[in-house]
């Protein structure tokens, strides 16, 4: 499975460690870039909301049996097939399932279904008590910046002072270049000495940026770009420790 946050990655409890120690030792001139998406948050209840309120609308009650653990990957016909449908009802249903993802996942009404990532508040909560300089670098846009802070805030994320949320200006701005583009402005605020990210493109992209960070991945679910992190880069599942 993808998504196994209740669960510790090999020395993932190591890693957060160091993670901390970093914060610590860089103290107020440190900067933790830290992605949302499959990072803080786990996008699956926004996409079981997305499904089962289709299902209702069209009285698909084959469709209503979606849950979490079907979201294996971003295809949306391989999630079908993991209900359990057959090949002819995904044929079937795929493309009104697709049109009414497409027109909600990306909106700020729904990011609020999202919950967050087990032990995610309380670990930024513990960098930032170390001084760092926390900033969420999302690949969503400015239209779902509302749904975002409630999200934030909902689960006790810093968010304020010392804590920035940065979201693209649109839609249509690829996500790896936005975040590249966007190091001038976390500049600003300091030294940016720590990445998290679930997508390898963007992590790999940290690294060349910053090489003396810490750059870390999160091991969740990613695009299916044919991209893999580089070799050696820490890892986690999540943040339990």
């Amino acid at each position: 499975m993808p998504y196994d946050p209740f669960h510790q990655s090999p020395g993932q409890v190591d890693v957060l460690a160091t993670i901390l120690a970093r914060a610590e030792s860089e103290g107020a001139s440190g900067v933790a870039v830290i992605d949302l998406d499959g990072c803080l948050f786990d996008t699956r209840p926004r996409q079981v909301q997305i499904f089962r309120e289709l299902a209702g609308q069209r009285g698909w009650d084959d469709l209503a049996l979606i849950k979490g653990d079907h979201f294996q990957d971003w295809s949306i016909r391989n999630t079908l097939k993991n209900i359990g449908l057959s090949d002819e009802r995904v044929d079937e249903i795929h493309d009104d399932v697709h049109a009414y993802w497409w027109k909600s996942f990306f909106t700020s009404d729904y990011v609020i279904y999202d919950h967050a990532m087990p032990g995610g508040p309380d670990f930024v909560r513990d960098l930032k008590a170390k001084g760092t300089y926390i900033v969420y670098l999302t690949g969503r846009d400015e239209t779902m910046r509302a749904g975002t802070e409630t999200s934030l805030r909902r689960y006790g994320f810093p968010l304020g002072d010392r804590a920035t949320l940065i979201v693209k200006p649109d839609f249509e701005t690829d996500d790896t270049l936005f975040k590249g583009d966007a190091m001038e402005q976390i500049r600003t605020y300091g030294k940016p000495v720590i990445f998290l990210d679930n997508e390898p493109s963007n992590v790999n992209r940290f690294q060349d940026d910053c090489p003396d960070a810490l750059v870390v991945f999160v091991e969740t679910d990613h695009s299916p770009k044919p991209v893999t992190p580089y070799e050696g880069m820490s890892r986690v599942k999540g943040f339990l420790r």
